[in-house]
């Protein structure tokens, strides 16, 4: 008889887990580059950076302000903790707001999805869809109906 080339359940869940574990490392080092921006360790951004001077005035505006890079940090730095700690869900919608105006930012300002540039953006809104979707169960209870 020929043996079932099918996965057996702990197999799968093997897998499941080992590619769980590799995005959320992939997300964790994405999340952790605004805190090290906004410790000073990354240098400044420059024009070259970006596809649009609109795009890099924004950024000089932000980085000259540093509140949004501060609260941007702090967020990052709960949502990596609710995300090593068993509360995935949290950290996914924690993020969400930063990757929709990320996305947008890249979308709007800063030439396309489809660029060099908007390349984390992309990755960090795969990894977020991933995560919501995968924790959708979860979220049952913030939108059902109130009785």
């Amino acid at each position: 008889m020929l043996e079932s080339t099918r996965p057996n359940n702990a197999e799968a869940n093997a897998v499941h887990r080992w590619i769980d574990l590799t995005l959320r490392i992939l997300l964790s080092l994405i999340l952790l580059l605004p805190v090290v921006g906004a410790l000073g360790v990354l240098p400044p951004p420059t024009e070259d950076l970006y596809n649009t001077p609109e795009a890099f005035r924004f950024i000089q505006t932000l980085e000259d302000v540093r509140y949004i890079s501060a609260i941007m940090a702090v967020v990052h730095v709960i949502a990596l903790i609710c995300l090593w700690t068993g509360r995935t869900a949290i950290a996914a919608l924690l993020i969400l707001p930063i990757t929709v105006n990320v996305v947008a930012f890249h979308l709007v300002l800063d030439g396309g999805l489809l660029t060099a540039g908007s390349a984390l953006a992309d990755v960090m809104l795969a990894l977020n869809a991933y995560f919501i979707w995968r924790c959708r169960q979860q979220y049952r209870g913030l939108v059902a109906r109130a009785r």
